[in-house]
């Protein structure tokens, strides 16, 4: 049964847990804002990515900040941080966490990493790495859909238009609910950031303990695979020649892990698998595995193995499932 169906079922089975299943007592309101609890493969990824002082990363899907807030300790709040997420409950949370843990070099972005590299001509583009915040559409209200802006106009769809009535119609959506300031971002110039960690939405196969809602399928999780793949396009563009970029996931599906590492090598010659310090999980798995339809999932090489971490649940070191890869951007890309 999905977990919805659980919760309407009238009748059937439950289980009631009256002994913890682990020894560790809660740490609810203790030593709050000084400590932030995270799974072992969390701060080793932070540790991979190996920030320094003064440097400029990027953190493209921050929520819920526990990564940022490590990132930032590490460099000793000196440099910058930015954070985004496309929810502004999610960036709420991970200026909340910022906050309680006084880091003061994070910088946060209500942003999809679908579009993180913003799309502006060569001619509108000044010496700073952001982009102008696009404020056309915020009130509307020209019929013939022509705004001044500057000295000169900007088209705005006829969709745009019933958005923005809408939004003054009915107010705020959920998303803004529990109120608070987030800044939007419209992206960042290619080669703006010394270091990028993409921690990827995913299949989630290595949480646990976990009420698995049986929605995932073979056709779902390639097509995670292929969003993971936009999302890793967009970290290109945005390091610098000579500068990191790190991709994890928190499954132990091949094709969201080593698959993406695959194509991360194939497609972008330039790009290669770097070390890890610290180094706490397991080797990548090598090979490929064909599916029933014959399209074929290339995995790691021969010799890669060794430079990714894979977290197995069922290994003795007893962790979540997770996956890092470590990519040296060469100087000239």
């Amino acid at each position: 049964m999905s977990r919805s169906s659980i919760f309407r079922a009238s009748e059937g089975v439950a289980v009631d847990m009256n002994n913890k299943v682990y020894g560790l007592p809660s740490f609810n309101n203790v030593l709050e804002g000084e400590i932030f609890l995270q799974n072992l493969p969390s701060i080793v990824t932070a540790h991979v990515l190996d920030p320094q002082k003064g440097e400029r990363i990027l953190d493209m899907c921050a929520a819920p900040g526990g990564k940022t807030t490590a990132i930032a300790s590490i460099m000793k709040d000196e440099g910058e941080v930015v954070a985004v997420d496309r929810s502004h409950n999610k960036v709420l949370e991970i200026q909340k966490l910022a906050t309680e843990l006084g880091l003061n070099c994070i910088t946060t972005y209500k942003l999809d990493a679908l579009k993180a590299v913003c799309r502006r001509s060569d001619s509108d583009i000044s010496s700073s790495s952001y982009c102008a915040e696009d404020t056309s559409n915020s009130a509307i209200s020209n019929s013939n859909m022509m705004e001044s802006h500057g000295e000169g106009k900007v088209y705005v769809s006829r969709a745009e238009i019933r958005k923005s009535m809408r939004r003054m119609k009915n107010g705020p959506g959920r998303n803004q609910s529990t109120g608070g300031r987030v800044e939007k971002s419209n992206g960042f110039l290619p080669h703006s950031f010394d270091r990028v960690l993409l921690d990827a939405p995913c299949s989630a196969l290595g949480l646990r303990p976990r009420l698995f809602s049986a929605e995932e399928t073979v056709e779902s999780l390639r097509n995670r695979a292929k969003y993971q793949q936009r999302m890793f396009d967009q970290a290109v563009q945005l390091v610098r020649p000579g500068g990191v970029i790190v991709y994890s996931t928190c499954t132990i599906n091949p094709g969201e892990n080593e698959a993406l590492v695959r194509y991360a090598l194939d497609t972008y010659k330039f790009l290669s698998l770097a070390s890890q310090y610290p180094r706490v999980g397991g080797p990548g798995l090598v090979g490929h595995y064909e599916y029933p339809d014959g399209l074929v999932e290339e995995w790691l090489r021969p010799g890669e193995e060794e430079l990714v971490q894979r977290f197995d649940p069922s290994a003795p070191l007893d962790t979540i499932g997770f996956f890092i890869a470590k990519f040296s951007v060469s100087a000239v890309s």
